[in-house]
């Protein structure tokens, strides 16, 4: 036994055995990173048109408010109330359509080239693009409360949903601040 070479499990040498079962494996990797800028390509467009939409459902419904606001100028309280809240919601909207816009910058800086991207924007990182994203999510929920506030009339407790999206800000920025 000492002189002999060890056979592999099927027979023969146990290097050749190791190749060849790798072979499927290295293929299916092989075919995985080829395709893997295609797919990261259709995230960053299926992103980016997101993005899109919903600035233009955001500066649509801004112009619906604008005129609205005009029209209703002297209607009372609870119209300016009502145009208030939909002001609020197109924040809201603009704030969904930024993190939209932030995934498909990151994704594509990240996957697939180089991006000219002002120094606010650039991405390095998965971690770099989360940070961008956590940051936008926290002022969205922070925007999502004010709306409600606006609208509150007493008829439900503001005071759960509140300290749901508190905890959740708090989580996000424990998250941040270890990250760190």
């Amino acid at each position: 036994m000492s002189g002999q070479k060890e056979e592999g499990p099927v027979g023969g040498d146990p290097s050749t055995n190791d190749r060849q079962g790798s072979g499927s494996s290295e293929w299916c990797v092989r075919v995985i990173a080829s395709s893997s800028r295609v797919l990261f390509t259709l995230a960053v467009v299926g992103s980016a048109l997101t993005a899109v939409t919903l600035f233009l459902s955001g500066f649509f419904l801004s112009l619906i408010t604008i005129i609205e606001m005009f029209v209703a100028w002297r209607a009372g309280a609870e119209v300016l109330v009502e145009i208030l809240s939909t002001s609020v919601k197109v924040i809201d909207t603009f704030l969904v359509a930024t993190v939209f816009y932030i995934i498909s910058l990151g994704l594509y800086e990240l996957f697939i080239a180089r991006a000219p991207l002002p120094g606010w924007a650039e991405i390095r990182t998965l971690d770099d693009l989360k940070t961008k994203l956590l940051g936008v999510v926290v002022i969205a929920l922070a925007v999502l409360f004010l709306g409600e506030a606006v609208t509150w009339r007493g008829e439900a407790s503001i005071l759960h949903f509140g300290l749901g999206i508190g905890v959740t800000i708090i989580a996000i920025s424990v998250y941040l601040w270890v990250k760190r």
